[in-house]
C-alpha cells in the first residue's frame, strides 16, 4: 500500500494492450485512482478533445494513430497535460525523439508499480 491516494485524479491511459492496461489499473487503483482508456492513438485523442484529464500515460506504440502523433496533436492544441511516455526497451534516440515531441516524462515496459507511483508524485505538482 502507499502512503497518499488521489481519488479526484482525472488520468487517461492510452495503451493497445489488454495486459498492460489491466496492469495500470491495478497499480493506479491503488493509489485511489480509477482511470479511464483508450486503447489507440486515434480514441486516445479523441477523449482528450472531450474531457479535461490531470495527466495521460500514453503508450508510443498504438495502431491507428501512434502515441507521439497524439502528443503532437494535443502540444499544437496548446494542451498542457502531463504525458508520460510508455515504451519497451531503453533506445537513447528514442528516448530522446519522445522527449522532443511534448512527452513529459518516461516509462519502460515491463511497468513497475514503484515507477508509476513516481510519476504520479512527480507530475502532481502540474496537476
Amino acid at each position: 500500500m502507499t502512503d497518499f491516494s488521489f481519488p479526484d485524479l482525472r488520468v487517461l491511459v492510452a495503451e493497445d494492450s489488454a495486459p498492460v492496461r489491466l496492469v495500470l489499473k491495478t497499480y493506479l487503483g491503488k493509489l485511489g485512482i480509477r482511470p479511464s482508456f483508450a486503447e489507440d492513438g486515434r480514441e486516445a485523442l479523441s477523449l482528450l478533445s472531450e474531457k479535461h484529464f490531470d495527466m495521460a500515460f500514453m503508450d508510443v506504440h498504438m495502431p491507428e494513430m501512434d502515441g507521439t502523433e497524439v502528443v503532437t496533436e494535443i502540444r499544437k492544441k496548446g494542451m498542457k497535460i502531463p504525458v508520460i511516455a510508455m515504451t519497451t526497451g531503453d533506445n537513447p534516440n528514442l528516448l530522446t525523439h519522445c522527449l522532443e515531441c511534448g512527452y513529459n516524462g518516461i516509462l519502460l515496459k515491463p511497468i513497475m508499480k514503484e515507477d508509476v507511483f513516481r510519476k504520479v508524485k512527480e507530475f502532481l505538482p502540474t496537476v
